[in-house]
């Protein structure tokens, strides 16, 4: 009992003097732990039924070059028939994603539609609460108006009603609900993190009546293929789908007079690497941090802890000859240290759950299914193993460096400074292996720094301040003349009608979203199209660059008489990226170029790239409106807001019976483009700050007890005429061969890292230069600190 509240003490007295140890131990435990949960959330199977047969269908679109132009480009055909291949899957699901208006309300709320087959819902293990699924047709033309629902949707929108064969009416169509499914985190995030489907379709409604020669062109990257492969080689037949596939592209592209040789590939890979690629990654980073932040933590701990043992050594040396047991003595030590490993790890623990919920709360709209990410119940266990597995090891190793075979010399040398001092070897190795790590990742925590740094400071290409799109919920995209013309009446009077508003500033016509690239344009600048360069391609009004504050490099805009249903000829704006592939300049403005149906277009201005973390700079085309869409990009005067109520009701004034499927806050979706940037630019900063008190605290506190013993020495060399500078530069010429050998382990391990992570580098070699520069000179001010402060 005595020993036990005698050790309880010493506990509480280390405690209050060991704070900071406690508190960096457990950082350090907290990133080991994060890093085995995230760990065996990046590479643990599926949650679905034999998901190591999941795949899921990579198509890309590649140029004559084979350089490709258009990734996870499938068309619906492609989707669909493959799907119903049974040569290939033993069940498969094309699912494609979109978004529909409840009708019914003021202000009709968007909903998130998604087209499956029927063996979706049992390929992802989704829980039928009520009902059944929807039935299933094989022949164009005859899938039923069947939907199911989620409990998200019901409790959202009809709370109080029993869902079954009631009527929905989603945009023009009405459907008959014939299940409800559970609402839960089981749905594969295949299109966007964090989206959550609330009604499901059959995916046959997406096909109409036949297959045309312009669905085969149609490719898009809203929809995917997915299913479970069948066993045995499957890829004799997904290259004779292939072939097929690509004959009916190129007959498309023949019927509609488009040049250009592109080509189709698809490719099946694992579900599990789309669903955790990403994750996957960023596990790899954290835990080569964590690892980092782990090792140099505990070599400052033990060279603290062990430095302490030493000027204790000769207390130990009196126990014994007391008749103390030497066992004893090792056990008192080990619950000394332990309780406080102890106490660092379940402090850890705390933290991790934190930092846990922290990741799901800032990463969910970037990282698909984060919301799995636990900490399993073993790595609480094994964290606080290890911790205790760490205190025996710095007990063991304190102990082999004390000798009790010469009882008298011990006690005569107390006090004296030797037997305090670290052996040369153990001292070099803990200076040295502070060295090596503190370069190690301080220089790659300064690449991320600078290179997410780099992004955030990339200029977007436009002003994104209250700048809001208008996009108008539609259901036709008939091109004929008729068609356009209503569109084009609609149009000009919504235009009208935002203009006068009195909290808009400006408005234009805009096909899409600024960074949303769904279009594609093939340009070239000879009429036969054989040097033709694919681009994306944006729809724009007269006034859609001064509204998004673009900055022309040359030339100018489109006028009234430009848009495609009054204007005689083309023109067309290019970004900067898009003119350099091309190979034209600012003195090229009025040339022709020529369109993906070799009509010529007129070159009339060069614009700024624009740019966001998640799409980084693309090659945009800029083409006059031409209504197939009536979606409009909107700039607010200064200090006001819009919402999508006072848009819906300034639209119902125009024409009751249009609605408005979203608006966008510009600014908003640009922080959420660049928010995995900022997320990696703080976790850089985070590292760089804590390596670097854990190398200057660690160097601090050795050196000074090294310097502290070496007292009597640097008075000795005093008394006999050296001066300080003089001893100054003795110190550091011995530590010259140590920094020398740490700096060349520590640079190959680099180089190793980096060639691992693909970010091989010259700028990385600087970073490495200003790593070894920064602790050189921390080594140097340190030395000269502490000599000086002994001298």
């Amino acid at each position: 009992m005595t020993l036990w509240r005698t050790l309880l003490g010493r506990l509480w007295h280390s405690l209050r003097q060991n704070l900071m140890l406690v508190a960096l131990l457990g950082s350090a435990f907290a990133a080991m732990l994060m890093s085995i949960g995230l760990s065996w959330q990046a590479y643990q199977p599926l949650p679905y039924p034999q998901s190591d047969k999941l795949v899921w269908l990579q198509g890309d679109m590649l140029d004559e070059h084979d350089k490709t132009i258009m990734e996870n480009a499938i068309s619906t055909p492609v989707a669909w028939l493959l799907a119903q291949d049974k040569q290939l899957f033993d069940k498969a699901s094309a699912v494609f994603y979109s978004h529909s208006l409840l009708r019914g309300s003021v202000v009709e709320p968007r909903v998130e539609t998604t087209y499956v087959s029927d063996d979706f819902f049992s390929l992802f293990d989704i829980t039928l609460k009520e009902g059944r699924w929807f039935s299933q047709s094989d022949v164009l033309g005859t899938a039923p108006n069947e939907i199911v629902v989620t409990e998200c949707f019901v409790q959202q929108h009809f709370p109080d009603e029993n869902m079954i064969e009631q009527s929905v009416q989603l945009d023009e169509r009405r459907y008959t609900v014939v299940g409800v499914a559970a609402c839960d985190e089981s749905e594969p995030q295949l299109y966007q993190s964090n989206r959550m489907s609330e009604v499901f379709l059959p995916f046959a409604l997406m096909m109409g009546d036949r297959i045309t020669g312009m669905d085969h062109l149609a490719v898009r990257s809203d929809l995917f293929l997915v299913g479970r492969i069948k066993q045995g080689n499957v890829q004799a037949q997904l290259t004779l789908l292939q072939t097929q596939f690509q004959a009916a592209f190129e007959q498309a592209q023949l019927e509609q007079a488009i040049s250009g040789r592109a080509t189709l590939r698809f490719s099946l890979l694992p579900l599990a690497d789309k669903l955790k690629g990403q994750l996957r990654t960023t596990t790899q980073w954290l835990a080569f941090a964590g690892v980092g932040l782990l090792i140099i933590t505990l070599v400052n701990a033990f060279s603290l802890y062990l430095l302490d043992f030493k000027s204790k050594q000769n207390q130990l040396a009196l126990a014994i000859v007391l008749g103390a047991k030497r066992g004893n003595l090792q056990l008192e030590q080990w619950c000394y240290i332990a309780l406080i490993f102890l106490f660092a790890s379940l402090f850890a623990i705390g933290i991790a759950k934190a930092g846990v919920w922290l990741m799901q709360f800032w990463t969910k709209e970037a990282l698909a299914h984060v919301v799995w990410l636990t900490l399993p119940w073993w790595s609480f266990l094994l964290v606080v193993v290890f911790a205790q597995l760490c205190a025996l090891v710095f007990v063991k190793l304190a102990m082999s460096q004390v000798s009790f075979k010469d009882i008298r010399s011990q006690l005569s040398g107390s006090g004296k400074g030797q037997v305090k001092q670290l052996p040369k070897s153990m001292s070099q190795a803990l200076l040295g292996l502070q060295i090596g790590v503190g370069i190690v990742t301080m220089s790659f925590a300064f690449w991320l720094l600078s290179y997410f740094g780099g992004q955030l400071n990339t200029s977007s290409g436009f002003n994104s301040n209250n700048l809001y799109f208008v996009e108008l919920q539609q259901s036709n995209y008939e091109r004929s003349s008729d068609a356009i013309q209503a569109r084009y009446n609609q149009a000009m009077i919504n235009l009208s009608a935002l203009r006068q508003h009195p909290s808009v500033e400006s408005a234009a016509l805009a096909g899409v979203l600024p960074h949303e690239f769904v279009f594609l344009e093939s340009l070239s600048l000879v009429d036969d199209g054989s040097d033709s360069v694919v681009a994306y391609l944006q729809l724009s009004g007269p006034s859609y660059f001064s509204t998004s504050g673009q900055r022309f490099i040359a030339g100018g805009g489109f006028s009234e008489d430009d848009l495609a249903i009054n204007s005689s000829g083309k023109k067309v704006v290019l970004n900067q990226l898009l003119a350099q592939r091309l190979g034209v300049t600012a003195a090229d403005i009025g040339m022709t170029i020529y369109d993906k149906n070799q009509r010529p277009i007129t070159l009339v201005g060069i614009v700024e790239n624009t740019f966001s973390h998640t799409s980084q700079a693309q090659a945009l085309a800029y083409l006059p409106f031409n209504f197939i869409s009536g979606n409009i990009l909107v700039r607010a005067k200064a200090g006001e807001k819009l919402d999508l109520h006072t848009i819906t009701a300034l639209y119902k004034q125009q024409n009751p019976s249009q609605s408005i499927l979203k608006l966008v806050d510009i600014k908003l979706r640009m922080q959420q483009l660049n928010k995995t940037a900022m997320l990696s630019f703080l976790a850089g900063l985070v590292t760089a700050l804590m390596m670097l008190i854990q190398v200057v605290a660690g160097m601090y506190g050795l050196l000074g007890y090294l310097a502290i013993l070496s007292a009597p020495i640097f008075n000795i060399k005093r008394l006999v005429g050296a001066k300080t500078i003089d001893i100054l530069i003795e110190q550091c010429q011995n530590r010259v061969p140590l920094i020398a050998v740490a700096v060349v382990i520590a640079v190959c391990f680099s180089l190793v890292i980096a060639s691992i992570f693909g970010i091989f580098s010259g700028q990385l070699g600087i970073y490495l230069l200003l790593a070894v520069v920064l602790i050189g000179s921390f080594i140097l001010a340190l030395e000269f600190h502490h000599v000086a402060k002994q001298i």
